[in-house]
C-alpha cells in the first residue's frame, strides 16, 4: 500500500516556490511604466513644423559656371 502521509516531490518543489504575483507585480509596473512613458510621447507630439534652410554654399570651379 502506497504511503499517503508523505508528500510528493513536485508538490513540495511547488510549495516551495516564490507566489508568481511577485513576477506578475514586475510585469504590471514595467507595463505601466511603458505606458507612461508612451502617453508622454504621445501628448507631447515631438512634432516641430519644417523650418528652410537657406545657406550659402560655396561650389568648386570657376563661379560663372561656364566650362572650359
Amino acid at each position: 500500500m502506497a504511503n499517503l502521509s508523505r508528500r510528493l516531490a513536485s508538490r513540495q518543489i511547488l510549495s516551495r516556490e516564490p507566489a508568481p504575483r511577485s513576477r506578475l507585480r514586475w510585469l504590471a509596473m514595467a507595463l505601466a511604466v511603458i505606458a507612461g512613458l508612451a502617453g508622454l510621447a504621445w501628448i507631447d507630439g515631438g512634432e516641430e513644423p519644417l523650418h528652410p534652410i537657406a545657406e550659402p554654399v560655396e561650389l568648386p570651379g570657376p563661379a560663372s559656371g561656364a566650362s572650359q
